[in-house]
């Protein structure tokens, strides 16, 4: 069994333009209005529509918490946003959340959200997954990789 008091694994609901840039590499911050907890070692990525299922994950290299402004200074070019389309997203927001992307892993197939115990529909923003839907994504590498659902980058 996973241990849950190590480890915190959010699933975060993300725009497949951004799911698939995280996934290829191609983006190494994913920025959010809505913090998460400093302990989260691992995003499980839902991509929202048209796609509607989770396409990945990644493990996080770190979480800053910081104003718009100082963001941006720091993480520009690796946000996958121009100038404009980040001061519409954080546009009235007092701060700012920079997830740094690790090491990503992506799925073969993407896994609809009813495979997964217990989760029933998409997050809002993000949500915490328990120890049962942690083992089932973790605990069982080996297997999920057999049955064609996991790509080792």
């Amino acid at each position: 069994m996973v241990d849950q008091s190590a480890r915190r694994v959010a699933l975060l609901a993300i725009h497949p333009k951004h799911a698939d840039a995280i996934l290829d590499g191609r983006k190494s911050v994913e920025l959010r209005r809505i913090g998460i907890s400093p302990t989260t070692t691992h995003i499980i990525v839902y991509a929202t529509a048209p796609v509607r299922a989770i396409v990945g994950w990644f493990e996080v290299a770190g979480i800053e918490h910081a104003t718009p402004d100082q963001i941006w200074e720091t993480h520009n070019g690796s946000s996958g946003l121009s100038r404009s389309e980040f001061q519409a997203y954080f546009d009235g927001a007092d701060s700012a959340v920079a997830i740094r992307i690790g090491p990503h892993w992506r799925l073969d197939a993407p896994v609809e959200l009813s495979r997964l115990p217990s989760v029933k529909r998409p997050p809002q923003s993000f949500r915490y997954l328990n120890e049962d839907e942690v083992n089932w994504l973790f605990g069982d590498a080996d297997s999920r990789y057999r049955q064609g659902l996991l790509s080792l980058n």
